[in-house]
C-alpha cells in the first residue's frame, strides 16, 4: 500500500516565505504531498501552491520591500483590526478554486474569535480559507464564515499536524517556523568572559615585541566593545512591537512544543528563522532558500520514511 504524504506548513508571517523553498525542494525529490495542512501563511502559501499561483506568489514575494507589502492592504480600524487584507487577496481572486474541487486534499486552521475554538476549513473558497486563517488579531480584519469570526490559526494550532492525520496522511511532515524561536539578544545579560580576540587585517609583525603589542591592542579593543555591548544591554528597553513580536514567538512556539508532544509528526523540519523578524516581507530571497535547505538536509529520511 503507497503511504499517503501529509505536508503541515506552520504559522510564522513573513517567515512563511520558507515555506516556498519547502515547496520547491518536494518537487525537486519528486515527492508530491496527498494531504496540505496549513496555519496562517503556511494555509496561505499551501493554498497558493495548489490553486496554481505559487510562481506568481513567490515572483511578487521576491520583489517585496520592507513597506511595499503595504500597498497591498487598506488601512481601516474594524472588524477588530486596523488593516483590511482584502485588496491582496483578491488581486489572486482569478486563481481560486474551491477546496473539495482541488486534486489534494487541503485544509486551513483558524480560530474562532468567539469560542477560542479550532476551526478546520476543509470546504469552500481557497482563498476565503487562507485569508480567514491569516488574519492576525488587533492587525487584520477578522473574516465572516460559516455565522463565525474567524482570526489566525496560531491561535489554536500554529502546525496542525493533528489535522493532517485527520485527512488520512500516514506519514507527516511538518515544517515548523517557530521551532527555532527568534531572541531578542539586546536583552540577555552579557557574557561573562572576555570574547576571543578580534581578527585583524594588518601586516603580520615583524618582531616579538610588535606581535605583543598587537595582542595588546586588540584585546583591549575586544574588551572596551564588549563594555560598551553591556552598558546598552543594561539601558535597553523593549520597544512596543519589538515586544508584541517576542510575546507572539514565545506563544506560538510554546503552543507548538505542547500540541507536537501528544500529536508529533514524523518529521519536523525546523527552518533556523531566529533573526527574522515577521514583518520582514523584503527577505524572501534568503528565507525561500532556507526552507529548501533545511527540507533537502533531510531527504534521506523523508524517502526513508515514505519507502518504509
Amino acid at each position: 500500500m503507497t503511504k499517503k504524504l501529509g505536508l503541515v506548513l506552520g504559522s510564522g508571517a513573513a517567515r512563511g516565505w520558507a515555506h516556498i523553498g519547502a515547496l520547491k525542494a518536494l518537487d525537486e525529490i519528486g515527492v508530491k504531498p496527498d494531504v496540505i495542512a496549513g496555519c496562517s501563511v503556511g494555509a496561505l502559501v499551501g493554498g497558493a501552491h495548489l490553486i496554481g499561483a505559487l510562481d506568481e506568489f513567490e515572483s511578487w514575494a521576491r520583489m517585496l520591500k520592507p513597506v511595499s507589502a503595504l500597498q497591498r492592504f487598506t488601512l481601516k480600524v474594524h472588524r477588530g483590526g486596523f488593516i483590511d487584507t482584502s485588496p491582496a487577496f483578491e488581486a489572486f481572486r482569478s486563481y481560486d478554486k474551491k477546496i473539495e474541487d482541488l486534486p489534494v486534499k487541503f485544509v486551513a486552521v483558524a480560530a474562532d474569535l468567539a469560542t477560542g475554538e479550532e476551526i478546520a476549513i476543509t470546504k469552500g473558497s481557497v482563498i476565503d480559507a487562507a485569508r480567514a486563517s491569516s488574519a492576525i488579531p488587533v492587525v487584520f480584519h477578522a473574516v465572516r464564515m460559516d455565522e463565525r469570526w474567524l482570526v489566525d490559526g496560531a491561535l489554536a494550532n500554529p502546525a496542525p499536524v493533528s489535522q493532517a492525520r485527520k485527512l488520512g496522511a500516514d506519514v507527516v511532515i511538518s515544517v515548523d517556523l517557530n521551532a527555532v524561536p527568534r531572541v531578542l539578544d539586546r536583552f540577555d545579560p552579557p557574557p561573562p568572559s572576555v570574547p576571543a580576540v578580534l581578527p585583524h587585517d594588518d601586516p603580520a609583525p615583524e618582531s616579538v615585541t610588535g606581535a605583543v603589542a598587537k595582542l595588546i591592542d586588540d584585546t583591549r579593543t575586544a574588551i572596551e566593545r564588549q563594555f560598551e555591548l553591556a552598558k546598552a544591554r543594561a539601558n535597553a528597553q523593549p520597544h512596543l512591537f519589538e515586544t508584541a513580536y517576542a510575546a507572539a514567538d514565545i506563544f506560538q512556539m510554546q503552543l507548538a512544543r505542547a500540541r507536537s508532544k501528544s500529536e508529533p509528526p514524523d518529521l519536523l523540519i525546523k527552518p533556523d528563522m531566529r533573526d527574522a523578524m515577521p514583518t520582514a516581507f523584503d527577505r524572501a530571497d534568503e528565507f525561500i532558500e532556507e526552507g529548501y535547505r533545511s527540507l533537502m538536509a533531510q531527504r534521506a529520511e523523508i524517502e526513508r520514511l515514505l519507502s518504509a
